[in-house]
């Protein structure tokens, strides 16, 4: 038993390798970058959808980070991620607190902490909390560069909120390489 369990971990680790590595070996990479530190509290903090989501920024291309960007996200029971694709970049998410049903091509899995879901650039997915509590969510993006969908979608904490509709959200994922599903 423990020899299996060894096994599909090192499996999985070997899988997701083989997903992001290629993807951040062909990054351009700043000679000069020297890495990054972001502690909890930090980051470049945006409402969306409602208002009531926050998204916040920790590692973004604009910092320097040319291979891969990680941001985390808190949303309510009964929010949702609508279901979408990324068409230039792969994704790596992290159910850090919370449950939900998370869609993965043509399936769904119920999902909750601790869960992690690897989606490759072209795959359907979205996430909705089906759970009692907030979702709190980390999420990377190889290469980097999608965060600035967030910034242009939704609007900076501390400013008033914003809403936008579906039809401008749609518009402005479609600059950003990303389409919704319905």
């Amino acid at each position: 038993m423990n020899s299996r369990r060894q096994f599909l971990q090192q499996g999985s680790l070997g899988f997701i390798s083989s997903f992001i590595i290629p993807s951040m070996a062909f990054a351009e990479v700043d000679p000069d970058f020297g890495g990054l530190v972001v502690n909890h509290d930090e980051g470049e903090a945006i409402q969306m959808r409602d208002g009531t989501a926050i998204v916040k920024i920790k590692i973004a291309k604009a910092q320097g980070a040319e291979s891969i960007s990680f941001l985390s996200e808190s949303f309510k029971p009964g929010d949702a991620l609508p279901v979408h694709k990324h068409l230039n970049e792969d994704e790596l998410i992290f159910i850090h607190k919370g449950s939900g049903l998370f869609t993965l091509g043509e399936k769904q899995y119920q999902i909750k902490e601790g869960a992690v879901a690897l989606v490759p650039k072209g795959v359907w997915h979205g996430l909705k909390n089906d759970g009692t509590e907030n979702i709190e969510m980390r999420f990377a993006y190889t290469p980097s560069g999608f965060e600035g969908f967030f910034r242009e979608v939704g609007t900076p904490i501390g400013k008033p909120f914003v809403l936008k509709t579906m039809e401008e959200r749609r518009a402005i994922a479609k600059k950003w390489g990303m389409i919704y599903k319905v």
